[in-house]
C-alpha cells in the first residue's frame, strides 16, 4: 500500500515564504480504489466510464494540481463520463452524483500526516457539455457524523460553444474526515461555468478549483459558502485563468469561523496576454464568530494585458457595533444575533442552487 507527500493548492504566483500561503504540502496520503457513489441521471444526459488518462478531459489543469491526477492514476480509479449532447437546453433535471462515506478507521493531522489503518477513496469524474448544451450536476458528500475517513472527489469540465454547466458541491461530513475537493474547468467561446460550493462540516478539507477561460466571451461564476467549527481546517484554491478575450469572471466566498477553527483562502483572477476586453471581481466576506479562530485570506490580481478590469477585496471581522446596537434594541442578545447572521451567509449561498429539490433537502436538514 504506497503512500505519496503531496503538493496542492499552489498558487500561480508565489508570495513571501515566511507567510507559508503559497502551497500546501500533504504528507502519507493514500487511496486505493473509488468509493461507491449513487447516481441519478436526466434523459438525454449520456454515460460511460474509461480507465484514468482516457478522458475527454484528461489533459485540464485543476486547482490542486498535478499531484492530484497522479493519486488518482496511482489509485487506478476509472474516470465517469456525463456529456450533455449539443442543442440540449434542460436546466431543472440535474445528474445527482451522491457519496457517502463510511468509517476509514483514520484521520488526517496536517501536521503529523495520515494515522490509521487503511487507504482513502478517491473518485473521478468528468463533465462534457456539447455546443449550445447545458447541464446541472449535483454533487452531494455526506458521511456519519462521527466518521474518520480520507477522500477525495476530481471533477474535471470540458465546456463547448455556448454551453453552459450549473455545477453544485455540498459538504456535509464528519468531524474526523479529511476530504480534498479538486475541479478543473475549460471553456470554449460563449461558455460559461457556474460553481456553487457549500461545505458545512468536515475535519479537513482542502478545496481546488481552476478554470480557463479559453474562448472568448466565456465566464466563469463562483459561490462559496462555508461553516468551519471545532477545529476544523478550510484550505482553498481559486484560479480564473482568463486568456479568451472579453471574458469574464467572478468569485464570491462568504462563510463563518468558529471555536478554533482555521481557514486560508486562495483567490486568483489571472489576466494573460492577449485577453484584451476581460474582467474580473472577487470577494470574500467571512464573519470571526470567537476569538481563536484563525483567517488567513490571498485576493491575488496577475496582469499581463493592459485593457482589463480586475477588481478584488475582503471583508472579515466581528460585526458592526451599529447593527448590534440596532438588532440587540430590537430584543435580540449577542448570541441570537451571531446566529442570526451566520445561517444568513450560508442561506444567500444556498438560494443560489439552481436546483429546487436540492434547496428544499438543505432546508430540510436545517430544521431537523
Amino acid at each position: 500500500m504506497k503512500t505519496m507527500d503531496m503538493t496542492i493548492n499552489a498558487l500561480p504566483a508565489f508570495t513571501y515564504n515566511w507567510l507559508h500561503m503559497n502551497e500546501t504540502h500533504l504528507a502519507g496520503v493514500n487511496a486505493d480504489a473509488e468509493s461507491p457513489a449513487r447516481v441519478e441521471i436526466p434523459e438525454e444526459i449520456l454515460e460511460e466510464t474509461k480507465t484514468y488518462g482516457d478522458s475527454p478531459c484528461s489533459e485540464i489543469v485543476t486547482g490542486s494540481g498535478k499531484d492530484l491526477d497522479r493519486l488518482a492514476a496511482g489509485a487506478g480509479v476509472p474516470v465517469h463520463i456525463y456529456t450533455a449532447p449539443k442543442g440540449r437546453k434542460v436546466k431543472k433535471d440535474a445528474v445527482r452524483i451522491s457519496l457517502c462515506y463510511a468509517d476509514q478507521g483514520f484521520a488526517y493531522d496536517p501536521k503529523t500526516g495520515i494515522s490509521g489503518n487503511g487507504a482513502g477513496k478517491i473518485n473521478a469524474y468528468s463533465l462534457v457539455l456539447e455546443e449550445d448544451s447545458e447541464m446541472t450536476v449535483v454533487m452531494d458528500y455526506s458521511s456519519a457524523a462521527d466518521a474518520e475517513a480520507l477522500a477525495a472527489v476530481q471533477t474535471k469540465i470540458a465546456a463547448k460553444k455556448n454551453s453552459v454547466l450549473h455545477l453544485v458541491q455540498i459538504q456535509r461530513l464528519g468531524s474526523g474526515v479529511t476530504f480534498l475537493n479538486d475541479i478543473g474547468g475549460s471553456c470554449d467561446e460563449s461558455a460559461r461555468i457556474e460553481v456553487i460550493r457549500l461545505i458545512l462540516s468536515g475535519k479537513n478539507t482542502y478545496d481546488g478549483c481552476r478554470v480557463a477561460l479559453a474562448g472568448d466571451k466565456s465566464t466563469l461564476g463562483v459561490d462559496i459558502g462555508y461553516l468551519v467549527s471545532g477545529d476544523g481546517h478550510l484550505d482553498m484554491n481559486y484560479d480564473s485563468y482568463q486568456t479568451g478575450k472579453k471574458t469574464s469572471c467572478s468569485i464570491n466566498a462568504a462563510g463563518v469561523l468558529r471555536d478554533r477553527a482555521f481557514k486560508l483562502f486562495r483567490g486568483t483572477i489571472d489576466f494573460q496576454a492577449g485577453c484584451s476586453g476581460s474582467t474580473g471581481d472577487e470577494m470574500e466576506d467571512v464573519l470571526l464568530m470567537d476569538d481563536d479562530v484563525v483567517n488567513q485570506t490571498i485576493p491575488l490580481i496577475l496582469c499581463a494585458e493592459e485593457d482589463v478590469v480586475g477588481n478584488h477585496g475582503a471583508t472579515i471581522g466581528r460585526l458592526d457595533e451599529s447593527l448590534m446596537f440596532y438588532m440587540e434594541s430590537r430584543g435580540m442578545n449577542r448570541s441570537e444575533i451571531y446566529e442570526m447572521m451566520a445561517k444568513a451567509r450560508l442561506d444567500a449561498v444556498i438560494r443560489k442552487i439552481p436546483d429546487e429539490k436540492t434547496r428544499a433537502g438543505l432546508a430540510e436538514s436545517a430544521e431537523e
